[in-house]
């Protein structure tokens, strides 16, 4: 009666070690799992990281390129702020060419072109995980994102006021026949239109315009000095992580 007793006892036995050295198996190939998922994980970082680092490096240059619209934006409005607070100071227009009284009552568009093709291949990236860089990711997305359509918002009501003082001048008003071309005959006289240009220059309907304009450029200009000061922040935390 002993010996099926010592039979069932070594059965048993080699059923536990079976049991083990499976569970043993089954527990390096997890930790091979594991390994081979930080692996991978670590060499995507690494691979987004140099990505990540290659399109910092070319959004400065975008960035760079904004201030200079910008800037170049600013001065048009400071120009035109000068030329029109000159004009309506005058009080005797007796001295100035047709061209030049002509000249004095154009509106302009205000478009500032912004480089946003970097920033478009971030978002087309895949990228999910920024790492260090989270943070000023982020300041992208509120700058591309909000800020300039905010600023694109502004430049159409502007543009579409502009339209309707150009549709005043050239449709509206109907005692000045603008040269346009000077190769193009006109009905009026040169003197006759003198006249009737400074007496449509003198009229509160078109200085009414120019005012509202000048008020608008000044606001533009305004805006688009902030929006400068925010554009150097951007440049400068831009450089000072891709430096650390």
């Amino acid at each position: 009666m002993e010996k099926p007793t010592f039979a069932k006892a070594s059965s048993g036995s080699k059923t536990s070690k079976y049991f083990k050295y499976a569970i043993g198996e089954i527990i390096l190939v997890v930790i091979g799992i594991l390994i081979a998922l930080q692996i991978n994980n670590w060499n995507e970082n690494r691979i987004n990281n140099i990505k990540l680092k290659s399109y910092l490096t070319e959004i400065i240059k975008d960035l760079k390129n904004d201030t200079l619209s910008v800037n170049n934006s600013i001065n048009l409005a400071k120009r035109r702020i000068k030329t029109t607070k000159s004009f309506l100071a005058l009080t005797d227009y007796n001295a100035l060419t047709i061209d030049s009284l002509e000249k004095s009552l154009e509106t302009f568009y205000s478009e500032v072109p912004f480089s946003t093709s970097t920033f478009k291949k971030i978002e087309s990236s895949g990228i999910t995980n920024f790492g260090k860089y989270e943070d000023l990711i982020e300041r992208f997305k509120i700058y591309y994102t909000f800020i300039i359509p905010n600023i694109k918002g502004f430049e159409g009501t502007q543009n579409r006021a502009v339209d309707i003082e150009d549709n005043y001048w050239r449709y509206n008003q109907n005692i000045y026949e603008f040269s346009y071309e000077g190769d193009l005959a006109s009905y009026q006289n040169k003197e006759e239109a003198r006249k009737q240009l400074i007496q449509l220059l003198q009229s509160p309907t078109a200085r009414n315009i120019l005012k509202i304009d000048y008020r608008r450029n000044i606001r533009n200009m305004e805006r688009l000095n902030r929006l400068n000061g925010q554009v150097m922040q951007l440049i400068e935390a831009t450089e000072t992580e891709l430096n650390d």
